[in-house]
């Protein structure tokens, strides 16, 4: 499944294509050819998020991706790219408006774009 969100394209969303067979609070993203591990440590003071699966979030991201999100068909250069993202009973949509924003920048940074 391919995302798109505004003019930024690399999006695919992780997990069943049917929203009501998902989290209700718990979002999964791949974004294409960046490293979650490197993003997550330039935003990581600003926005609360983790990489890869549940499953699989203690290995080298770079040298090989979890067998879960494998088994979810999520490609290789999606997976590397893989963020876990929750929300919870004070989170606001002005939260989320941020989260959004830093997340797209530093990925934007990492591809160059």
């Amino acid at each position: 499944e391919k995302d798109t969100y505004g003019e930024f394209t690399i999006v695919r969303t992780n997990g069943p294509s049917d929203p009501k067979q998902r989290l209700p609070n718990t979002l999964s993203v791949g974004l294409k050819d960046v490293r979650s591990g490197e993003l997550l440590a330039n935003i990581g003071n600003i926005v609360a998020c983790s990489a890869g699966s549940a499953c699989h979030s203690s290995s080298s991201e770079s040298m090989s991706y979890s067998s879960i999100l494998k088994a979810m068909n999520v490609p290789r250069e999606s997976a590397i790219g893989t963020l876990r993202l929750s929300v919870g009973p004070d989170t606001t949509e002005d939260d989320v408006d941020l989260a959004a924003e830093v997340i797209v920048k530093e990925a934007k940074g990492q591809l160059g774009l």
